[in-house]
């Protein structure tokens, strides 16, 4: 009918945990909205696959956990070891969410995240890769290899890291010591020294790097790297040689005596900063990695994913509802995302530093194996997210040991 008025058109690129959460908040507040995936669900994606008690709790906010927690498995503690091989074992602080992880392969996290917007109305294209966009008379132009350009009202990139819906709109690029490398390889028959814990080694034969264990239903586990660029271009290694280092030194080679690798190790780029950028622009909005929004000290973007994708989605709808998606309507989005995850980004950059120092780290974790409280601090900055802090405690185990 003639009369009758169109919905708006929100497009989504990109159906990872930050686009699936963003397309279930606009299409179950009615509008339309297009999901663009350049590749096929459910697919792999490079990633520790670990979600933060922050993560599980969003997860049981919407309503998915019961679903996946038996694809995965549960974790409870966190395992983390030294430059020069001192141990902390230490249970994830109840504080923090309920001090409960879950490591679940994102195959299954973000097609049960997909399904989940599906059900409400979003609808999924897949096999689309997106091109560039551009401002036009609609609003806002989605241009993509071999289909028909999409006219949006408004869109929202969630297209990771290096992300071509940032590069369109103009935003600065990350620069090498804001962005990092992860390489990460999924091993069958692992011997972990905790099967309930994400386990995290500073190796002194491969820092500034750091690298995890974690494990996965069936005796397999996800055993991966990161490495800042501009320190990966220092080393003049590649990462794939700084993650065989990784594997031949003697505590992996205990865990992975029997081991042997499911297919090829695999590496990914993504952001790593304190300082994201613009995240609102006119008629679009930046979420997950495309906004820069990953714990520059562990390299965990879950968490901040799911939170910034619904806040993107809910800014979209709100927008939709006064009929104007310009640049003053969306910015609240910027600013709840400086309220909610500012602080713990500018401070897990600070820490990242302080967690590069072999010497200090080392004083650290032999504070916290005299002190419970310094163990327990270490975990909730390793592992808690928005409940990292620097307390005395912290302060003077650096200083003292």
């Amino acid at each position: 009918m003639s009369g009758e008025r169109q919905s708006p058109t929100v497009v989504i690129v990109g159906a990872g945990p930050a686009g699936a959460a963003a397309a279930h908040e606009t299409a179950s507040r009615g509008l339309r909205t297009i999901v663009l995936e350049r590749a096929s669900m459910p697919r792999e994606k490079v990633c520790g696959e670990g979600c933060t008690p922050r993560a599980v709790h969003n997860l049981e906010r919407m309503g998915l956990l019961d679903d996946l927690q038996p694809k995965g498995a549960s974790v409870h503690r966190a395992f983390l070891v030294s430059p020069c091989g001192i141990e902390l074992l230490a249970d994830l602080p109840p504080s923090v969410y309920g001090g409960r992880a879950l490591v679940v392969p994102r195959s299954t996290l973000d097609a049960r995240l997909v399904e989940r917007a599906v059900r409400s109305g979003a609808q999924l294209r897949e096999g689309v890769r997106v091109e560039s966009v551009a401002p036009s008379p609609r609003g806002i132009r989605v241009i993509c290899r071999g289909h028909e350009p999409i006219d949006a009202d408004v869109l929202i990139g969630c297209d990771g890291m290096p992300s071509i819906v940032r590069r369109s709109l103009g935003a600065r690029a990350f620069k090498p010591s804001q962005q990092a490398f992860a390489v990460r390889g999924i091993f069958d028959n692992v011997s972990l020294p905790y099967a309930d814990a994400l386990t995290i080694v500073w190796e002194r034969d491969v820092l500034p790097a750091y690298g995890w264990v974690f494990p996965l239903p069936g005796g397999r586990a996800n055993v991966g790297i990161g490495l800042r660029t501009d320190h990966l271009r220092e080393q003049e290694a590649s990462l794939r040689a700084v993650f065989q280092r990784f594997l031949g030194t003697p505590r992996l080679q205990r865990m992975l005596a029997n081991a042997a690798i499911d297919g090829k190790a695999k590496g990914h780029p993504l952001p790593m900063t304190s300082r994201t950028g613009p995240v609102v622009f006119e008629r679009a909005i930046l979420a997950g990695d495309a906004a820069g929004f990953v714990n520059p000290l562990t390299g965990e973007g879950i968490e901040y994913a799911l939170e910034s994708g619904e806040l993107a989605g809910q800014i979209a709808a709100r927008a939709a509802e006064h009929g104007d998606f310009g640049l003053a309507s969306l910015l609240p989005y910027a600013r709840v995302c400086k309220d909610r995850f500012g602080a713990v980004l500018r401070l897990n950059g600070w820490l990242r530093w302080v967690f590069s120092v072999p010497w200090l780290l080392d004083r650290i974790f032999r504070a916290g194996q005299r002190s419970d409280a310094v163990r327990d601090d270490v975990a909730a900055i390793a592992l808690g997210g928005e409940h990292a802090r620097l307390t005395w405690r912290l302060a003077s185990a650096a200083l003292l040991g």
